[in-house]
């Protein structure tokens, strides 16, 4: 068969592309004739899908074109390596400048390339769709969808293609473009487009009618792959890096090395520069000693160079990936998983985190607790067992019909659990009957419905289920376990009342059944168009327990003992709300519930200024609407919260958690379908708690403290380093007009220490404790961005200039005070004490960086560290071989040392510990704080005696420190 054999014309496809762009339902079904019409022309079975012939499929694809787009190919590994060598191109015959370029490029390119590439890997996860081809479920992926296709879509999915809304209940989406734009679609609205968000709704699908570079996706992906961030975003680590980088290359390196250039030219031409055998260079206008290309303004060149590439801390774009490598698998032990980096970069300057009550302070694992049948309660099923027939049969029908196994909420579940093992309910029931009509229930509607046939006598019956009030509202007679039916008077209604009341006030969530007979007959029977919704009779109330999780309470407290608030909203109502959010310790006692709890519907009363006035304060919102989550939310971050929300991304919580900084699913494992809720975790979320537990929310704190504290780390080891090379280069410059380390000894300190130092401190393992915590708590400043601390504070350029102010003093003693201290014979000779103390130096100061606050001890949590240990053992090894055999070669330059010499190095370098001790003591304050009237004040360090306790000061700017 050729393209001809496949009925649809040119003209009729893009009429049926026009239609659904322009979404004219009129033009729909009069010249479609509809979405069945539009499945004839496009050949499309709406219940079975399109043949599952690849032949078919392929000239479906040559016709109407693939699923695909055009986009640009994500940066690679050459295309990272070429961006730095464009900056520092610079053409140089030397090999140790070549080795120094080498050296630049890889740590600038693989910083680069991890990140990209990870980030590539995650894009891909979870870019499977579910299509029925041939009456079978299929997973594809996105480019295979041709037109056509029938596509099954489920909470978290982006819609792949342009198309049309066939059946389903409840589909909500919301427009790839972002913003606050969720449609409800159905019948009469049941156009679809590429990039949309699936929000809400079970059992959909879609027939595609416009795929690739034809339908929106195209647009939405092209914007996305340029990783658009809003304005409001909180910069990720990755770019406060780039921009200390450029920082230092542009206002320290360059000027520095510029700086030293000229100096050493004007020395040399000026005669005061000699050689290694201490001649005079140049004098009166001629040289007097060796050639230009052999005197030492060449030599300083190509040092100068080397050291600015030293300087510049390129290696810091591999503690991120190297950091998040190492972390990584001890983040999934923990019952962690970052699907998305920036969450983990975000969440250690959190305020406030949002979590929804349902399977985020509950274990979202429902059991029936109570049971009323009539006016009375039973607990097990005897009482059950001695009922009449017709009210087991009744009974039966509500709960196996009008109860969902599969597309569920975790209530209808336990219902039905334990209505099968407690009551020994006959679920068979669903084939002696015949569903006519079914009232879903979503968000909207708190109860659901379903019409039904008896098989055996036809008889028509409907039943309701949902919150016990609202079906309470609805029936005027109950009945018994007798199968008597009672009329409902006041006085029994208020007895119902107060049932329901204590099942709520018990945690419990309460749901009720109801039954009605609509009408016997065949005729009317299948005419039925509308459930019966008064008049009903109460069959049963149902209480079900939602356990809490374990720990819960100290998890709460780990959050506020961190400076992070934890505000809880809930669809439950005010007092059951209340309820749980004591037992969690989110409310306390003496808390006044008339300030720190309300409604969804009354917060959204308030204006935009009295919402903003009463966030702060609040603590829970009950009866709360996934907008009005949203909302809460939207507030929070108005009020200039960093905001992280926990929730289930299959309980509408998914809007809160896209707007959130941070948003924390429960990949609750061993529910249901976990497939499907970890790929929609993956999508919604930045974080995946795997075991669905909050009491692992601190854990995840303290893991992304824990990374961002190790890139500290080396970023405080790494500036120490960088500050005392451009130090010494630029003082022994000015001062004596020699650089006491040449171009090899530089290179080789950049590469022991950049590569060896960054693994021993990205596996660094010590966990933040108590007083670091206190140190990373977010700056109480109203900006969002105020918030975020510097990545370097003010302790760490304490720590950084005590450090680099002693590698400095050592550097000159040793360059001027050799000979004369020590007893030190030659230039070579004292250079190779420079570069050895200097070297270990280095090693030494890693145990410095392993503390950026106030713990003064280096050796503290080190038995935990046994990697850091043996690192750190063999970059002496290293470094000892290097010098001992290799650097030797160098006599003009560099000798071997003696055992007391390199004893010599070794007390240089273990003097920074002392030091560090020392510098530890000096006051510094911390950023800026705002009270709460909005004074800015700053927190000092004192000790205080007696006990030496360490403690904090207020101090406000102009006073004495």
């Amino acid at each position: 068969m050729d393209v001809k054999s496949i009925k649809v014309k040119h003209i009729e496809h893009k009429k049926i592309m026009k239609v659904v762009k322009e979404k004219d339902v009129e033009r729909l079904n009069k010249q479609l004739k509809g979405i069945k019409g539009v499945a004839e022309t496009l050949e499309t079975d709406i219940n079975n899908g399109i043949l599952d012939d690849e032949k078919k499929i392929a000239r479906r694809r040559k016709r109407f074109g693939s699923n695909a787009y055009k986009k640009p190919p994500p940066e690679g590994f050459l295309p990272s390596i070429w961006r730095p060598l464009q900056e520092f191109a610079i053409l140089n015959n030397l090999v140790n400048i070549l080795a120094a370029l080498i050296l630049f490029i890889a740590a600038s390119a693989v910083g680069r390339y991890i990140p990209s590439a990870r980030k590539s890997k995650l894009m891909m996860n979870g870019n499977k769709f579910e299509v029925l081809r041939g009456g079978r479920r299929r997973k594809i992926s996105i480019s295979e969808i041709v037109v056509g296709d029938v596509v099954c879509l489920k909470i978290g999915d982006k819609v792949p293609a342009d198309g049309l809304f066939l059946k389903g209940h409840n589909l909500q989406v919301e427009d790839g473009e972002g913003g606050d734009n969720v449609h409800v679609v159905s019948e009469t609205n049941p156009f679809l487009f590429s990039g949309s968000q699936v929000v809400d709704g079970y059992g959909c699908q879609m027939m595609v009618t416009s795929v690739g570079m034809k339908a929106k996706w195209c647009k939405t992906m092209r914007e996305h792959s340029r990783d658009r961030k809003s304005e409001e975003r909180i910069a990720t680590v990755e770019k406060r890096l780039n921009r200390l980088i450029a920082s230092i290359r542009k206002n320290l390196a360059l000027p520095i090395a510029l700086i030293g250039f000229v100096v050493v030219t004007i020395r040399y031409f000026t005669g005061t520069t000699k050689g290694i055998d201490g001649n005079q260079e140049f004098s009166d206008g001629h040289i007097t000693h060796g050639g230009f290309f052999d005197s030492s303004v060449l030599k300083f060149l190509a040092a100068a160079f080397t050291t600015i590439v030293v300087a510049i801390p390129e290696s810091l774009r591999l503690c991120v990936p190297l950091t998040i490598y190492y972390s990584k698998k001890r983040m999934v032990a923990g019952m962690e998983m970052v699907s998305d980096l920036s969450g983990w970069e975000t969440m250690p300057f959190v305020t406030t985190i949002c979590a929804d009550k349902t399977g985020t302070l509950s274990m979202n694992q429902m059991k029936v607790d109570k049971f009323w049948a009539g006016r009375y309660s039973s607990e097990n099923e005897a009482y059950f067992l001695n009922a009449s027939n017709s009210f087991k049969k009744l009974l039966e029908e509500g709960i196996a019909l009008n109860t969902s196994v599969r597309n569920g909420t975790p209530t209808d579940k336990a219902v039905i659990s334990w209505a099968v093992h407690e009551l020994d309910i006959d679920m068979e029931v669903r084939s002696r009957c015949t569903v006519l009509k079914y009232v879903v229930f979503d968000s909207e509607n708190i109860q659901s419905g379903v019409l039904i046939k008896r098989v055996a006598d036809n008889t028509v019956h409907v039943h309701w289920k949902g919150e016990a009030e609202a079906i309470l509202a609805m029936c005027s007679s109950y009945y018994d376990s007798s199968g008597t039916t009672n009329e409902l008077v006041d006085t029994q209604r208020a007895e119902f009342r107060q049932i329901i009341q204590g099942m709520k006030e018990s945690s419990l969530h309460c749901i009720a059944f109801a039954h009605n007979n609509v009408v016997t007959g065949d005729d009317q029977g299948g005419q039925q168009e509308t459930l019966k919704e008064d008049g009903l009779v109460l069959l049963a109330l149902v209480g079900v327990k939602d356990p809490r999780g374990p720990e819960l309470n100290e998890a709460v407290k780990d959050c506020r003992n961190a400076g992070v608030d934890v505000k809880m909203f809930t669809s439950d109502d005010l007092s059951s709300a209340i309820d749980i959010a004591r037992q969690c310790g989110i409310l306390g006692p003496d808390r006044d519930n008339n300030t720190v709890v309300m409604k969804g519907e009354e917060f959204r009363s308030y204006s935009q200024r009295e919402r903003m006035e009463k966030v702060d304060n609040m603590e829970v919102m009950a009866s709360s609407s996934p907008d009005d989550k949203l909302l809460m939310v939207k507030t929070l971050k108005k009020q200039g919260h960093i905001v992280a929300v926990c929730g289930n991304t299959t309980n509408g919580d998914a809007l809160a958690m896209l707007e959130a900084d941070v948003g924390i699913s429960m990949g609750i494992q061993g529910r249901g379908n976990t497939d499907d809720v970890h790929v929609s975790s993956e999508k919604i979320s930045d974080i995946v708690i795997l075991d669905g537990n909050f009491a692992t929310v601190p854990k995840v704190l303290r893991s992304s403290l824990g990374i961002y504290n190790n890139i500290q780390r080396f970023i405080q080891f790494q500036l120490t380093l960088n500050l005392a090379t451009l130090a010494v280069f630029f003082i022994s410059v000015v001062s004596a007009g020699e650089i006491p380390l040449n171009t090899t000894q530089v290179l080789w300190l950049n590469l022991v220490i950049n590569t060896l130092a960054s693994l021993a401190l990205a596996v660094e393992q010590m966990p933040p404790d108590k007083e670091l915590i206190r140190f990373r708590r977010p700056q109480q400043l109203k900006g969002r961005r105020e918030k975020v601390p510097p990545l370097i504070s003010n302790t760490m350029w304490r720590n950084i200039l005590g450090q680099v102010l002693y590698q400095i003093a050592v550097v000159l003693v040793l360059l001027f005070q050799a000979k004369s201290f020590f007893g030190v014979q030659g230039i070579a000779e004292r250079n190779s004490l420079i570069f050895n103390a200097f070297m270990l130096c280095q090693v030494f100061n890693e145990f410095n960086a392993r503390s950026l606050g106030g713990i003064k001890s280096v050796f503290k949590g080190i038995h935990r560290d046994i990697s850091f240990l043996i690192l750190v053992a063999i970059t002496i090894c290293v470094q000892i071989a290097f010098g001992e055999l290799f650097l030797y070669n160098d006599s003009d330059y560099f000798v071997r040392l003696g055992g007391w010499q390199w004893c010599m190095c070794f007390g240089f370098s273990g003097i920074s510990w002392p030091i560090d001790w020392g510098v530890k003591y000096v006051p510094v304050p911390e950023e800026p704080h705002m009270d709460e009237e909005g004074r800015v004040f700053y927190v000092v360090e004192t000790r205080a005696q007696p006990g030496n306790v360490l403690v904090e000061r207020r101090v406000e700017p102009g006073n004495n420190r």
